[in-house]
């Protein structure tokens, strides 16, 4: 409970008259409400009892479903579960503004003055649809306020002034708010937005990575089947895999574990750690500070110019996401769970006539509001988010790890298949024996050459001095050669195995175990070699088939390469090589738009690849149709 002196909202009118603010979320509904003379009080709607998230069959893409929100599918007709059937999403939002009506009302008496925070780029029809619904739900008037000006007017009081950037992003994706307020009196100079960088990209992400996982294991047919509950208790589970990796406080992990079980087979186990969630968010930050930065131009102001950066939503308690747009104002301010309800509050007891400026709308400018553009509305070359076998029985190699299985391999012809096996083999031992014994084996070293005679004859004194300086030395060169030479074994095992599959073909499986190997020597002190050694594994499994039907892996497994070292320009160099090459095909098959497309990105990847921009200019008929590069990932 809060006093409402304590959030700047004093209620007005007649005794037992409400004043509602709501925050109408994606993934839940918080709300505020007031009586003249009394606390503010707080009322959510319990998560567990409504269909916050549908899941729907996908268009397109790797994962088969996807996970809207209710509240994007407002005036669509959508059917969304209830019940025991379904009803469209605008019913379902009215059930649930009704429950909320009723709740405030056995606590507090008639609601007569609602306000509702929706994002700026709500569209016309879903608007109307929140509106009906409301109307519905006997919550009347109704007054709707962007995302923004209920931030900003939840954060100050009327006696703040300043220019504030609100920096919202949640589940559906991020939204920018340049606001302006004086004294009570707020004014939005703009806003920008999208839907594809929110809580919802990433866990959608998480379990495409775990759908390739499962295909490249055990064939296209294991993901089929699995029903909606199903897929949305493993979409769950995604999210909170992104909150234990991602979470400010202090006390986020170093990895995450995802278990896929549609009921085909054996559950698949999978790994995300921390550096893969931040190779994944990072291009989705980049992307939101460069618009933050157009919305600045566009208002005539620069950074210095803004006083307050306000951070809401989920996604901004994100380590990465707060990192990363740090620098966007003069100072940070991190808003509470239910700023957005309080800021509507706020306007909702203005409206009733209370409040210290009792100017109703008339204190807010919202500005004409554009629709957004859907041709910005897209990442370009979005990344996709790197995950790797947990479980041993999933991890590629041998059923059989002995002996006997080496010599068969051997006696087939197959000399590096059955050497990497025996390598295995000592390695596992060894690391047994050592754990057994309490003490690290002897490594083989060179042999040192005995000292010449006249070495011998040094005086006593002269020798000792020198024994003690060399033993410290010894000592020191001993140390660091072993912090080099005792690399994990099970990292030099899983390098070996990748290399076999390699020779094998065995791409997908390569480049699963060179993670493996990464992850096991992520805290040693060779880990720089072990990266190299990953990456180039990568590339090699990419370049390695120049098939159309086998670019989409070659794309990702280099994307992925670059994501963990976005430095390598060798990387960079292979995406424009392997790009152009899939172009070529394309256009060697009569794929003309495809091979259009594809001569774009390999164009983004090297802007001046002489190859690519002769054939896009030969495809275009010298370029009068030619298709834009999009975004660079740098």
């Amino acid at each position: 409970m809060t006093a409402a002196g304590g959030t700047g909202v004093t209620a007005g009118g007649a005794g037992g008259r409400v004043s509602l603010g709501v925050d109408f979320g994606a993934t839940g509904v918080r709300a505020l409400f007031a009586v003249a003379g009394q606390p503010v009080r707080r009322l959510d709607l319990p998560t567990a009892d409504w269909p916050w998230l549908v899941c729907a069959p996908a268009a397109a893409g790797v994962l088969p479903v996807v996970f809207p929100s209710v509240k994007s599918l407002l005036g669509s007709g959508s059917p969304v579960p209830w019940r025991e059937g379904t009803e469209d999403a605008d019913a379902v939002a009215a059930h649930m503004l009704r429950a909320l009506r009723e709740r405030v009302e056995e606590r507090a008496g008639t609601v007569a003055q609602t306000v509702i925070s929706v994002p700026a780029a709500f569209q016309s029809r879903q608007r109307q649809a929140l509106r009906d619904a409301a109307a519905a739900a006997g919550l009347a008037p109704v007054r709707l306020i962007s995302d923004s000006l209920a931030a900003v007017m939840g954060h100050t009081t009327d006696r703040d002034s300043g220019t504030f950037l609100v920096y919202g992003m949640g589940y559906d994706g991020f939204e920018l708010g340049l606001v302006r307020g004086v004294r009570g009196h707020y004014r939005a100079l703009g806003y920008d937005g999208a839907a594809t960088s929110g809580g919802r990209a990433f866990d959608e992400a998480a379990l495409a990575s775990a759908v390739r996982l499962l295909r490249a294991h055990r064939g296209p047919a294991s993901v089929t089947g699995g029903g909606a509950r199903l897929w949305l208790g493993h979409r769950e589970r995604a999210q909170e895999a992104r909150e234990e990796l991602g979470t400010a406080d202090g006390s986020a992990t170093d990895s995450a574990a995802l278990t896929l079980d549609l009921g085909t087979g054996p559950p698949l186990r999978m790994r995300i750690t921390r550096p893969h969630l931040d190779a994944f968010l990072q291009p989705h930050v980049r992307r939101t500070v460069r618009r933050a930065h157009d919305l600045l131009g566009e208002a005539a102001l620069t950074r210095p110019d803004v006083d307050t950066l306000l951070l809401v939503g989920g996604a901004t308690r994100l380590a990465q996401v707060r990192a990363g747009v740090a620098d966007l104002g003069r100072s940070t301010a991190y808003g509470p769970r239910e700023l957005l309800a309080l800021g509507a509050l706020k306007h909702a007891v203005r409206l009733a006539g209370g409040g210290a400026s009792a100017s109703g709308a008339a204190s807010l400018e919202e500005g004409p509001l554009d629709p957004p553009d859907p041709g910005r509305d897209t990442l370009a070359e979005a990344p996709s988010l790197t995950a790797t076998l947990l479980a041993a029985d999933d991890a590629p190699g041998p059923v059989r790890r002995d002996v006997a299985q080496a010599r068969e391999l051997a006696g087939q012809g197959r000399r590096r298949e059955a050497v990497a096996l025996l390598r295995d083999i000592v390695a596992e031992a060894r690391e047994l024996l050592e754990g057994l014994t309490g003490a690290a084996q002897p490594v083989e070293r060179e042999p040192r050459e005995e000292p010449e005679a006249w070495e011998a004859e040094e005086t006593g004194e002269a020798r000792e001095a020198e024994g003690t300086r060399e033993t410290r030395e010894t000592r020191e060169a001993a140390e660091a050669r072993e912090a080099a030479e005792t690399l994990s074994h099970a990292a030099r095992r899983q390098l070996a195995r990748a290399r076999v599959l390699l020779d094998l073909g065995r791409y997908e499986h390569a480049v699963q175990a060179s993670h493996l190997a990464w992850q096991e020597a992520t805290a040693h002190p060779a880990r720089a070699d072990v990266l190299d050694a990953m990456i180039d594994v990568h590339c090699a499994a990419a370049m390695a088939d120049v098939a159309p039907d086998h670019f989409p892996d070659a794309e990702r497994w280099l994307r992925c390469a670059y994501g963990h070292d976005p430095t390598n320009e060798r990387v960079r160099a292979l995406l424009a090589r392997r790009t152009y090459r899939h172009a070529r095909e394309l256009h060697r098959r009569g794929a003309r738009d495809e091979a259009i497309e594809a001569l774009g990105k390999c164009l983004t990847w090297d802007p001046e690849h002489p190859d690519a921009e002769a054939l896009l200019a030969r495809l275009t008929r010298d370029g009068r149709n030619r298709r834009g590069r999009g975004d660079v990932l740098d």
